[in-house]
């Protein structure tokens, strides 16, 4: 995937275009660049005031365990802290009707800064 022009390159270039008398399509051919990109360019400045490129959006689904669920699952593991994983994952299937995999239960935890096990001690010792 190619990687987005530097906000150092665009600020030269709506500089260069502001204190010149050349054209847009043949400022883009000298700094090699598009002349959509050199249309978008001046059009963002004249609009935002601001060349620098807008903060990107996040990518992927939002999460179902939100912050209020997790508040609700850390209590959770405060009343049992010996719960296992798998014990979490069945409590939030059945109480939140959330369903998550064991890995994703495990990463969300860790993010939250709580231990838990991963298996019984039925399951340790067999």
């Amino acid at each position: 995937m190619a990687r987005p022009y530097s906000d150092d390159l665009r600020e030269k270039f709506v500089s260069a275009y502001e204190a010149g008398n050349i054209g847009l399509e043949k400022l883009a051919a000298t700094f090699q660049v598009s002349r959509g990109w050199a249309e978008r360019i001046w059009r963002a400045k004249r609009e935002t005031g601001k060349t620098e490129r807008p903060a990107g959006k996040p990518r992927g689904f939002p999460s179902r365990l939100t912050p209020d669920i997790r508040l609700r699952l850390a209590a959770q593991i405060g009343q049992k802290p010996d719960a296992t994983l798998m014990e979490l994952r069945d409590w939030l299937q059945k109480q939140e009707a959330i369903g998550v995999s064991q890995q994703r239960l495990s990463a969300v935890i860790l993010e939250m800064g709580i231990r838990v096990k991963r298996k019984s001690a039925r399951q340790r010792a067999g």
